[in-house]
């Protein structure tokens, strides 16, 4: 899968070393020299992710953050600075940030950032008209993750297998559990009591769970 990357970089030999470092990692990069050339760009068309240094000529890249994230909320951010310090860190984090790298960095090492930041952006943009609270309420007990990652593993289960391989006694308790993962959308319930992931289920493991 190729992922769209939105560049802004001012170094012109930094930029055209990461188009071309990059586009051989499979990323389809768009490169521009000022924050403000990318936002326009980030108006008209889809990124899956962006690639900002701190400081350019006109607006920061962490000045373009809150922009950025109003035309696309699901955008994958990293800022990047060869001038690091906490407070800067703190305030691209707080503004929306992703990911904060520090020059120079190891190109092999960003293209496995990116992607990193990508897979933990992704689930939220298939997951539409979910309520995301209920999802990660569901995820935030360990009996109810060893049920998702079972019903990844073995697809369908009846009742009772999946009570006894993830080890509760207690049927009316696992019960309870397995009630809270249908009611949020990531387990669907069968007849004859067969359980099994939705494909929000599916896409909530891969980005979280792994």
């Amino acid at each position: 899968m190729t992922l769209r990357l939105l560049l802004a970089e001012d170094d012109q030999e930094l930029k055209e070393a990461l188009v071309e470092a990059l586009s051989l990692e499979a990323f389809d990069v768009t490169a521009f020299s000022t924050a403000e050339d990318a936002l326009d760009s980030a108006a008209e068309q889809h990124y899956d992710l962006a690639l900002f240094d701190v400081v350019m000529g006109g607006m920061t890249g962490i000045e373009a953050l809150s922009s950025l994230r109003r035309s696309q909320p699901n955008i994958g951010v990293i800022i990047t600075t060869a001038f690091a310090t906490v407070d800067i860190a703190v305030d691209a984090m707080k503004k929306g940030a992703d990911e904060f790298l520090t020059k120079p960095f190891n190109l092999p090492a960003l293209s496995v950032t990116l992607k990193r930041v990508y897979a933990e952006r992704s689930p939220q943009k298939a997951i539409e008209d979910r309520n995301e609270d209920l999802i990660f309420s569901a995820l935030s007990n360990p009996i109810r993750r060893s049920v998702v990652k079972q019903l990844k593993i073995h697809r369908k289960m009846k009742f009772m297998d999946l009570c006894r391989i993830v080890g509760i006694e207690d049927h009316t308790k696992f019960n309870f559990h397995l009630r809270q993962l249908v009611n949020s959308g990531l387990v669907e319930k069968g007849d004859g009591r067969i359980y099994s992931l939705t494909s929000t289920g599916v896409q909530v493991h891969s980005g979280m769970l792994q």
